[in-house]
């Protein structure tokens, strides 16, 4: 069994060592082989150079400081993933702490749907907040019937569970997904195209999934800096959500045309107007 790990970094050195010392901590099956890339987005606090000195078996891979999330995970599998045989495809944050025998069970859980005759399948893994043991990150399903882009996280049971799509903090998706719909699709820049993916692969017949029980620690991003941020003036609140990690107009656009249905031009313009009438973006999506 091959399984390839992916994930982009940008300037958070020991965030993204720590989270590469718990991938290496990991227990695996017998058989199974586990390789790594890792694309640098134009870091400026030598993560590069420190993670090829700590793990030279990791690839790291360069890229030009404007491929954010979306762009550098597209980047690592043009460069490094693609042109490879494997059996899963393992996405992971820089941010992520993971316990050891979090790929160990999801291997596990993946065996067994394989055994069942699935074959096309993405499986997140749930996070909690360090401090708190909050539930930070997973598995999301469709909050009101009505609103097919509202969403909340659940929280993960003893079994695998379905879900509408996922945050790919850390997600096993399968072989078979990846020739199904590809990858991440090259209208996003950083964020949606998470949900974006999940929303595709359900909707071509695959299935996206939560893994039993907590697979590590990953905090939320702070509000500083954010749309979100208390304080701020409004033109700067605009600034921001039509900003690269907020929610650019053309961006939000392709995502609410694609899985919002026929009122998706009004899904679309909500977070707009709420700026506009002074209120914070409650909803990351």
């Amino acid at each position: 069994m091959k399984v390839i790990a992916l994930a982009t970094c940008h300037n958070r050195r020991a965030l993204t060592l720590r989270a590469l010392e718990s991938l290496h901590k990991q227990t695996l099956p017998a058989g199974c082989e586990l390789s790594i890339c890792l694309v640098d987005d134009g870091s400026t606090d030598d993560t590069a150079r420190e993670v090829r000195s700590t793990y030279p078996q990791v690839e790291v891979i360069e890229g030009s400081g404007s491929l954010f999330w979306a762009g550098g995970m597209r980047y690592g599998w043009e460069h490094c993933v693609k042109q490879q045989e494997f059996d899963f495809l393992l996405v992971f944050n820089d941010d992520v702490q993971l316990f050891p025998d979090t790929l160990e069970r999801l291997l596990s859980e993946a065996a067994s749907l394989v055994a069942e005759g699935v074959d096309a399948f993405a499986m997140a893994g749930a996070f909690k907040n360090s401090d708190t043991g909050e539930l930070t990150y997973g598995g999301v399903v469709r909050e009101y019937w009505w609103h097919p882009l509202r969403f909340k996280k659940i929280p993960p049971l003893d079994s695998v569970q379905e879900c509408d799509t996922l945050n790919m903090n850390l997600t096993l998706i399968s072989r078979g997904a990846m020739n199904l719909v590809g990858f991440l699709s090259p209208e996003f820049v950083h964020k949606t195209a998470d949900y974006d993916f999940g929303l595709r692969l359900a909707k071509a017949g695959g299935k996206i999934l939560l893994a039993p029980g907590y697979v590590g620690s990953c905090n939320t991003n702070p509000a500083i800096g954010s749309v979100n941020e208390s304080g701020i003036s409004l033109a700067e609140r605009w600034r921001r959500l039509n900003g690269v990690k907020g929610q650019p107009a053309r961006i939000r656009a392709v995502y609410c045309r694609r899985h919002g249905g026929i009122l998706w031009p009004l899904y679309w313009v909500m977070p707009y107007l709420r700026i506009c009438f002074g209120s914070t973006l409650k909803r990351g999506k």
